[in-house]
């Protein structure tokens, strides 16, 4: 059972567990809006970095302001969006290695955090290039590009429109393709 917070309602979602007695194994169907031990749907997090990536001037406070209202949520906090945009990040870069430039691939992740606090501007942009290429390319190659159109707001599922279905397309392609789940 996972909780999911859509809008002001809470809903209960309830996953069942199939046991392969064979390999000794069990496997865990979840539908593809769900990210397990995560309070929001997909779309939540999806919206916060196709706006923040698609937007240069734009900021994460900014982004997750703007997420919140859009989905009528009480909280959704900046660090929220930075911890959904690394972990996308290191999935894109596990998956598709020449998302990364060769100087970026040989340095240990402890010489990353030891020498940059901050990232700079530039570096910014890099990953949000990475991310909106990934997404895009994933909508696309589901059916059709990411919808440039305004965010409707959603108070409640259920969730419908093109953003909607461009989110499951997203989804879908990376797990039929690379076999993994988004985040």
């Amino acid at each position: 059972m996972y909780k999911l917070q859509c809008g002001q309602a809470v809903y209960e979602v309830s996953c069942p567990v199939i046991q392969d007695e064979k390999e000794l194994s069990s496997y865990l169907i979840i539908p593809e809006f769900l990210i397990p031990g995560r309070p929001y749907p997909i779309y939540v997090y999806l919206s916060a970095i196709e706006l923040y990536s698609s937007n240069p001037k734009m900021g994460q406070r900014e982004a997750a302001d703007k997420t919140k209202k859009d989905f009528g949520l009480k909280s959704f906090s900046h660090t929220t969006l930075g911890r959904a945009m690394k972990k996308l990040e290191k999935l894109i870069e596990a998956i598709k290695p020449e998302a990364q430039t060769k100087k970026e691939a040989d340095k240990t992740l402890s010489e990353v955090t030891v020498n940059v606090v901050f990232p700079t501007v530039e570096q910014t942009q890099k990953r949000k290039d990475t991310v909106i290429t990934y997404l895009k390319e994933a909508a696309y190659k589901g059916g059709r590009a990411i919808q440039e159109t305004v965010m409707p707001k959603y108070k409640r599922p259920p969730y419908k429109g093109g953003f909607i279905d461009t989110c499951h397309r997203i989804v879908g392609y990376t797990f039929i393709n690379y076999h993994c789940l988004l985040f």
